[in-house]
């Protein structure tokens, strides 16, 4: 019985030095090793529990859109918060390539216009050479970074004539730059801005052959002339270019230009004509010589472009109309009515009127036939027109009184 009972002492006491090495090890108490062990046995025991997983929230996968700006002057920043630098000012139905959003911003590829610079001594022979190589905002190594280029990237720039150590270019495809999202709205797909483009460019080399076109033909003598030619050129643009309105203005502007120089290429050649038809000790050719008709018809591709521009800005009304409203701009102009037989380019008008022997205006008329009143005294009522900087107003008469 003493030797059973002394071999259980000297087991506990085996057992108790056994838990204290183990805690001055890892540095608990015998207690808490207790405990540690009670546990695990338990968790040993039990059956294994199957840990429920989370599914990764998806974020939904964007859709790139064209969008048109609603405002004037909305900025367009480098970054998506009010603070961050202002790239540019957009104006009302701008389009942008919108590719993605932040917050409250979408985030859009660089706009037309927007120009990157970077450092021309990375760059050989249109190449890149170096590894990240900044692509800043303005040719200054403080300005702000939109990019980055690596060795083997092809670039096309201009070298930047106020500091010729940097190259200009177009921003780096990864550029991205942040716009507010309540200050664009919807346009279309992504395809629309590049269409949109597309078509820009089209009305945009259209102008610039009708231009070239029109001085060609100025070229030419006066009977050679296709002034329809000139014309249809022009009208094509405005009539099927209306939503790029800048170019179709250009293009009204260009062809009333035109056709006052055709009006004056034509009253040089009959005038010339006139000249070397009449006597040879004549000092000037008087108008009488030519067709009161022709020189009445001379001035309808003056007044058919103003009309044109008129109509356009008052839902296509009729020509009866328009001199209608020009009557309400009308003033009155008296004096005796003389003939303006100088062959001068630019001429305001084909008579002159002068009051005390002195010129108060030039004018000209296509309703009216104003050499009945030559070397008369009269009223006329005459709407406001160019005078080509001569030094006396241009009236186009609507009535004599």
């Amino acid at each position: 019985m003493s030797k059973s009972f002394s071999f259980a002492c000297a087991y506990v006491c085996a057992a108790s030095l056994l838990v204290q090495g183990f805690a001055d090890d890892v540095g608990l108490t015998p207690k808490e090793v207790d405990l540690t062990m009670q546990t695990e046995t338990e968790n040993r025991a039990e059956p294994e529990k199957k840990v429920a997983v989370r599914s990764p929230v998806v974020k939904a996968i964007f859709s790139p859109f064209t969008g048109k700006v609603k405002g004037e002057k909305v900025r367009l920043r480098l970054n998506p918060d009010l603070e961050s630098h202002i790239v540019r000012e957009m104006h009302k139905n701008d389009l942008l390539s919108v590719v993605g959003e932040e917050g409250n911003f979408w985030c859009v590829q660089a706009p037309e216009g927007v120009k990157a610079y970077i450092f021309r001594s990375f760059v050989l022979d249109n190449v890149v050479e170096g590894s990240r190589v900044n692509v800043r905002l303005e040719p200054d190594l403080e300005a702000p970074i939109v990019g980055h280029l690596n060795a083997g990237d092809r670039v096309q720039g201009a070298v930047v004539a106020a500091n010729k150590k940097w190259l200009e270019i177009a921003p780096p495809p990864q550029a991205k730059f942040y716009i507010a999202k309540e200050l664009v709205e919807f346009a279309g797909g992504p395809d629309l801005k590049t269409q949109v483009e597309k078509r820009k460019a089209a009305a945009l080399q259209l102008l610039d052959s009708a231009v070239l076109v029109s001085k060609a033909e100025f070229l030419k003598p006066f009977d050679e002339v296709d002034f329809d030619r000139i014309k249809r050129n022009y009208l094509s643009i405005v009539n099927d270019y209306k939503d790029f309105p800048e170019y179709a203005e250009k293009a009204k502007e260009a062809l009333t230009l035109a056709q006052e120089t055709y009006l004056q290429k034509r009253i040089s050649h009959l005038e010339t004509k006139a000249v070397a038809s009449s006597p040879s000790d004549q000092a000037v050719a008087p108008l009488e010589p030519l067709s009161l008709s022709d020189r009445m018809k001379m001035w309808e591709p003056i007044e058919e472009a103003l009309y044109m521009s008129w109509s356009r800005a008052h839902h296509e009304k009729n020509l009866d109309e328009y001199y209608d409203d020009q009557k309400m701009a009308s003033v009155r102009v008296s004096g005796i009515l003389e003939a303006f037989a100088q062959p001068i380019k630019n001429k305001p008008g084909d008579y002159v009127l002068k009051e005390k022997n002195l010129p108060v205006a030039y004018v000209y008329s296509t309703q009216l036939d104003l050499h009945d009143y030559v070397g008369k005294k009269v009223t006329l009522v005459g709407a406001p027109r160019s005078n080509h900087n001569f030094a006396y107003p241009a009236y186009y008469v609507l009535s004599v009184e």
